[in-house]
């Protein structure tokens, strides 16, 4: 007999076929993100965006309540393109930059704002600031004139606008910090570094409007310094890697004392303005610490112990002191809740705005397997997050592995940490396996690792996307013939190189506002990573044939696999023309391929119509080329309905048409 009243357990069902409880709308809704954290006395305020509308607006934690401030602003700066630190806060001032003309304005407190500054028609650009004593603001500049781009450290009186420049002697300053007893310390660097590269620490004394006093305390030549605070000995505390790792130690006076010599990295690439890993709390520092590409805060006592505290985050994005004896973050957990805490230095933590994760049914979750996998035969490695397929409701055949999915993230001077997010979730709650891969190249493993990109680029990240993948296949993980990569940015780059590389297991992929062409890219990129590729490739114009050499569009004869390619047509750091070429060429080889464009949109996806249509469209695709159905209604891409598609794969079939166990040239 059988007992009807049992729940019933989870279904069979073929892998990438699984009812998920994520639809598109789902995701778009819910991909609301953290921008920048500020605390103003014990005012917390952060910057959030609203997923109906990708608008950013500035909230305020005070007394217990959540308010909304600036409301008709969208609070994002556009220095470096990548923006960030479009928030400053002290003295009793509240300053924001809007994204729409990219002016200051003043916000009062009761949540009104008014312009503080000339409208440029956003040719002039503030971030990263800090608010004097006597309520002036000290901030990165960012001019677009006729005859380039200009990159100064200003002092702005926030009654009139007017604005003394401080620093103008290198191509990128950021990070101001002032000491209470009116010394400025700020980071500054020069082409061709990265500030990863060789940003130095520099101080001087700000006296009226104008620095004096100005010189080096760390960095430069070689040496990054990443973050920066002062203490209240006088002592400014800088994170730099001269020993090959971020590490942090606090000079006074021209001595020097290291606080940290644990061989792991204390800093991160400062890719966004605005952010710090560094947070004085009383007579405490408080340090994000990254070993092997996961977060942990540690502090540090006014006696040098270190203490690492406990906390439900893998990843911190800021720490701001609130008080002598708490801070505040800006974290995700592994199962993709995003969230503003306050953490007492007593180990207490509370919550002050969230973002729940996309699902948080039991089973629908799966933890991340960390990877680290030989390549070639030098005794070289890499590292990757590997996602099994996990949902409440269903199970994969026992005789049939899932597809597989490989995530490339952007930078290349970045890093994934072990999170399960809603992008992952929205694959892995489908029956389909996802690896997100931290190539050679990638921070949170110290400064070589980092550097073994440099001259390397589009040849050491290959190998280790396709070790990776060979790996998981060789263990049975995944089937080794329905493996896609996907990847944007940077990472569009290393797909389309893997993709026309001369021998790959994969069969298709997609790039998101990929890099097709470096020569074109170094020609066209905007000023802060127009010397990128001195390292990751060489300088012009002795490396212009490497350059060749390594793009994907001069290989595309080595291009047989079935292609997406999804485009911003407002992007300013990879322009729609490298999508473009790469559509064209495929199209001439005859490749199945789909070209989608998308209005409004810069250097990734931020609307909600564009954010659902970007992963059906992506999830449509796999399943045209590998064989499997998802669940829904979903709009076929390759059969001449997207703005560019050749090619058709027949639905009902069970295997892929294109997957081949190799992909090789022809």
């Amino acid at each position: 007999m059988t007992d009807d009243t049992a729940p019933a357990g989870p279904s069979t069902t073929p892998h990438g076929s699984w009812t998920s409880p994520i639809c598109a709308d789902d995701l778009a809704a819910g991909s609301p993100f953290y921008e920048q954290l500020v605390v103003a006395g014990d005012d917390v305020l952060w910057t959030r965006s609203d997923p109906a509308t990708g608008v950013v607006r500035l909230h305020r934690h005070r007394d217990g309540v959540v308010e909304t401030l600036a409301n008709g602003l969208n609070v994002r700066s556009r220095v470096h393109e990548y923006g960030g630190g479009a928030v400053a806060a002290g003295a009793g001032v509240v300053v924001v930059s809007s994204y729409d003309d990219q002016r200051l304005y003043r916000v009062e407190d009761d949540g009104t704002a008014h312009a503080v500054t000339a409208d440029t028609g956003g040719r002039v650009r503030f971030g990263d600031g800090v608010v004097t004593e006597d309520g002036r603001l000290v901030t990165v500049r960012e001019t677009h004139g006729d005859h380039g781009v200009a990159n100064e450290l200003v002092l702005v009186d926030l009654h009139d606008g007017s604005q003394a420049v401080l620093v103008d002697d290198h191509d990128f300053v950021a990070a101001p910090r002032l000491a209470p007893d009116g010394r400025l310390a700020w980071l500054a660097w020069d082409h061709p570094d990265m500030p990863w590269d060789g940003a130095a620490a520099h101080v001087g004394r700000l006296v009226g409007d104008r620095l004096v006093e100005r010189h080096r305390v760390v960095g430069g030549d070689g040496v990054a310094v990443a973050d920066l605070a002062w203490r209240p000995d006088g002592a400014l505390v800088a994170s730099s890697d001269e020993s090959g790792f971020w590490e942090v130690s606090a000079h006074h006076d021209g001595s020097v004392a290291n606080l940290t010599d644990g061989g792991i990295d204390h800093g991160k690439p400062r890719w966004n303005l605005g952010r710090n890993m560094l947070a004085v709390v009383g007579s405490a520092l408080v340090v994000v610490a990254t070993d092997q590409a996961m977060d942990s805060v540690r502090v540090i006592g006014p006696d040098g112990a270190v203490e690492t505290l406990p906390g439900p985050a893998a990843v911190l994005y800021s720490v701001v002191a609130l008080g002598d004896d708490a801070f505040v973050a800006l974290e995700a957990d592994t199962d993709g809740r995003l969230a503003v805490r306050r953490h007492g230095l007593d180990g207490s933590v509370t919550t002050l705005d969230d973002v729940a994760p996309i699902t948080d049914r039991p089973g629908d979750l799966a933890q991340p397997v960390p990877l680290t996998v030989p390549v070639g035969e030098d005794g070289a490695v890499t590292h990757a997050f590997f996602h099994p397929p996990a949902n409440a409701e269903h199970v994969g055949p026992e005789d049939e592995a899932p597809p597989l999915v490989v995530f490339i993230h952007g930078g290349p001077t970045s890093h994934v940490a072990p999170v399960r997010t809603a992008a992952i979730a929205w694959w892995t709650t489908r029956g389909i396996a996802v690896v997100d891969v931290n190539y050679r190249g990638s921070t949170g493993f110290g400064r070589d690792y980092r550097r073994a990109l440099w001259e390397n680029w589009g040849e050491a990240d290959v190998a280790d996307v396709v070790a990776v993948a060979d790996d998981l296949a060789d263990r049975g993980w995944v089937d080794r013939d329905r493996m896609a990569i996907r990847g944007g940015s940077a990472g569009g780059f290393t797909t389309l190189a893997v993709l026309t590389s001369p021998d790959h297991p994969f069969a298709c992929g997609c790039s998101f506002f990929g890099v097709a062409d470096l020569g074109a890219l170094a020609a066209e990129t905007h000023k802060f990573e127009s010397r990128y590729l001195d390292r990751m490739i060489g300088p012009l114009p002795q490396a212009d044939e490497l350059m060749k050499e390594r793009s994907p569009l001069t290989h595309v004869d080595r291009l047989a696999v079935p292609l997406l390619v999804l485009q911003g047509l407002e992007d300013r750091v990879v322009p729609p023309r490298q999508a473009e070429m790469i559509v064209e060429a495929a199209a001439r080889r005859g490749v199945p391929h789909a070209h989608l464009t998308f209005a409004g949109e810069g250097h990734g996806f931020r609307r909600p119509d564009s954010i659902v249509r970007w992963h059906e469209s992506e999830l449509a695709f796999y399943g045209e080329v590998m064989g499997f159905r998802p669940a829904g209604d979903l709009a076929p891409v390759l059969d001449g309905q997207s703005s560019t598609a050749t090619g058709a794969a027949d639905p009902t079939s069970n295997g892929s048409r294109w997957a081949t166990s190799r992909s090789t040239s022809p």
